[in-house]
């Protein structure tokens, strides 16, 4: 779950803090079909429709709503050229590589993917909450679909049901999914610390290897991926 103490996509006078969830209460309805789906954020909640193609448009559809990237002291200060570009969350389900995306909401990841993805499960913090993300990795958009960053939550040691990525597997596949969803192959992929928008060293580990873009990471071995992403703390970055 991305915190407003990482970034924050709201008033800019506002000042960012963390704060808890708050439901939406969405209507109970049947999964939408199709493979690519966009949860849009409406004054009564969340509705969520089939969409064929992620584009430039739709990633740059939260600008009217001022939700974009804004420096805030938990960031990791070598995202600061990335300030004021269009910032959208997107959950892709392994396997199947089914995505959906968040459009003009505030709502986090696991809130939008009720009855739409099996397995996730939400229960909001009245008085223990309870979040399952099933079979699915998050992610953030920030800028187009060729310029910014996708931002890929990333924890070797998470559960399957943490909702981030855990291997070179995990990494591999998203690489390849965003490609077929019309992302460019030029388009930055970083592994971050969740909550927070900083790169771990497994993903600077990439970058020393020159792996940093879709086309690259989806066109290299898993097995040379895993070799990186294992060596990440015997190469000095840590």
């Amino acid at each position: 779950m991305w915190k407003s103490g990482s970034f924050y996509t709201g008033d800019s006078h506002s000042r960012p803090t963390y704060h808890e969830l708050v439901p939406t209460n969405p209507v109970r309805k049947e999964k939408q079909k199709g493979n690519v789906v966009a949860a849009v954020g409406t004054s009564k909640g969340l509705e969520v429709e089939n969409i064929y193609r992620l584009d430039n448009e739709l990633l740059g559809y939260n600008l009217s709503g001022r939700k974009v990237l804004l420096r805030v002291p938990q960031n990791d200060s070598s995202f600061d050229h990335f300030v004021s570009l269009p910032f959208t969350k997107g959950v892709t389900e392994r396997e199947t590589g089914r995505t959906m995306i968040i459009l003009g909401s505030n709502a986090h990841h696991v809130e939008a993917m009720q009855y739409q993805f099996q397995g996730v499960l939400w229960m909001p913090p009245d008085e223990k909450e309870v979040k399952k993300f099933g079979d699915t990795v998050r992610w953030i958009n920030v800028g187009d679909t060729k310029n910014g960053f996708i931002g890929l939550d990333y924890n070797s040691a998470a559960s399957v049901e943490g909702g981030v990525a855990r291997n070179a597997e995990d990494v591999h596949f998203l690489a390849q999914t965003l490609l077929e969803q019309q992302f460019d192959p030029e388009k930055r992929l970083f592994l971050l610390k969740p909550p927070y928008i900083q790169e771990r060293e497994e993903g600077k580990a990439l970058r020393t290897q020159g792996l940093e873009r879709l086309g690259q990471i989806a066109s290299t071995d898993e097995s040379r991926l895993a070799r990186i992403l294992n060596s990440s703390y015997d190469i000095g970055l840590k």
